[in-house]
């Protein structure tokens, strides 16, 4: 009885007369040659065709932390925080201010003389005790920090 081998048409990666080994690592280094050679050219197209804006300037003035490493009171975290998140675009379009005063009684404990130490967030998820810094009454005409906004001339591009 003659065997016969199927024709090149026929044969699948599994079925090749080489070694699975050999036909894996030849597989492999095919698909990354085409990788390194479709990846730079796609970057390029992409990035071409973007946008690019400048970061904007931050609102109002930085605020120094006192020497505990906090913040002296919930407005002075605040601001930190709106300087911060205005500075960026990334962070205007996403950053919500909430403080919280990181000082808590403890029983049994004399009291301490210096119980501010404000810190700022982008978000209220570590819990009740984080506070809304800037109330927005006009969401149409105002951002998150209550600045006045021109609907026509964004702060920061779409």
């Amino acid at each position: 009885a003659q065997v016969s081998l199927p024709s090149v048409a026929q044969r699948s990666l599994w079925d090749s007369a080489e070694p699975r080994p050999m036909a894996v690592a030849r597989a492999i280094a095919l698909v990354l040659a085409l990788a390194l050679v479709v990846s730079p050219a796609a970057g390029r197209t992409l990035r071409s065709g973007a946008l690019q804006q400048p970061p904007p300037e931050p609102e109002g003035e930085g605020v120094e932390k006192t020497k505990d490493g906090a913040f002296g009171s919930k407005g002075d975290a605040c601001q930190a925080c709106r300087f911060s998140a205005t500075g960026s675009c990334a962070m205007y379009k996403s950053c919500v201010c909430y403080a919280t005063n990181a000082h808590f009684n403890v029983g049994g404990v004399p009291d301490p003389t210096d119980t501010q130490h404000w810190a700022w967030a982008c978000g209220n998820e570590g819990g009740s005790k984080y506070e809304l810094c800037f109330a927005v009454s006009n969401e149409l005409y105002e951002d998150t920090f209550g600045d006045k906004i021109d609907p026509n001339n964004p702060k920061c591009l779409q």
